[in-house]
């Protein structure tokens, strides 16, 4: 009896270890590697939380919330994303047995998801990173400055047309369309001593930033806010 006893106290030590400690860690550590892929960074916090703890060992996580430096959102890198999440069940036998050789799917958050309930994302971008994006997105920029107010995005520019250098002055906010995110001119000048002032606000459409579909677990953007050097972007799973 006493023997029994002893096995028993020792299987309830080795489940308290695996449903307090082994358990979470395995889970936080394999959704912090997914958000790693699929934001591009390596500066990735990741807390889950779950009661009662031993919820977890069944793939019922409450609450989920991660910080990432430096990744990005789409097409441009953002200072800060973070993410919360509700009542997640998570694929543990995908989770923990079923690696695909498939980079992409193995990068796919929903790949190891069941279920999940509210989630929601908020990214800040600073005027450097938005720099950096409308670098990439058009071309023969020199000289860029961006700043961005509570009102609107303002960005200056040195650009060659017609073999001369002209200065570029332009205007702009970044929108939320139907769930994807843009970065929309709002007014765009060139002037030069010989060009003298060219209006050029009609041959400029939006830029996407990011693309609803290519995000994760059925996050769409709802909301921007500009504020004094930083735009805060706001996505949410209904």
């Amino acid at each position: 009896m006493r023997k029994f006893l002893i096995v028993i106290g020792i299987l309830f030590i080795i489940l308290a270890v695996l449903t307090e400690i082994v358990i979470p860690q395995t889970i936080s550590g394999m959704l912090k590697t997914r958000i790693e892929g699929l934001t591009r960074s390596q500066e990735v916090d990741l807390s889950i939380d779950s009661s009662p703890r031993f919820l977890m060992a069944t793939g019922q996580i409450d609450k989920i919330h991660s910080e990432v430096k430096n990744g990005s959102i789409g097409e441009i890198q953002a200072s800060n994303l973070s993410l919360d999440a509700e009542n997640i069940n998570v694929n543990m036998a995908a989770l923990l047995f079923g690696e695909s050789e498939n980079v992409e799917k193995r990068n796919s958050i929903e790949n190891y998801l069941k279920s999940i309930g509210k989630v929601e994302m908020v990214g800040i971008i600073n005027e450097d990173n938005l720099k950096k994006f409308l670098e990439q997105k058009v071309s023969k920029l020199e000289n860029l400055d961006v700043k961005i107010t509570a009102d609107e995005i303002e960005a200056t520019a040195n650009v060659q047309i017609m073999s001369r250098t002209a200065d570029l002055e332009l205007s702009g906010l970044i929108i939320a369309d139907e769930g994807d995110l843009y970065f929309r001119m709002t007014k765009l000048n060139v002037r030069n001593a010989i060009l003298r002032h060219v209006q050029l606000d009609r041959f400029f459409g939006d830029i996407k930033i990011a693309d609803a579909d290519k995000l994760p677990i059925g996050l769409k953007f709802e909301n921007v806010e500009l504020q004094n050097g930083q735009a805060i972007l706001t996505a949410t799973r209904n």
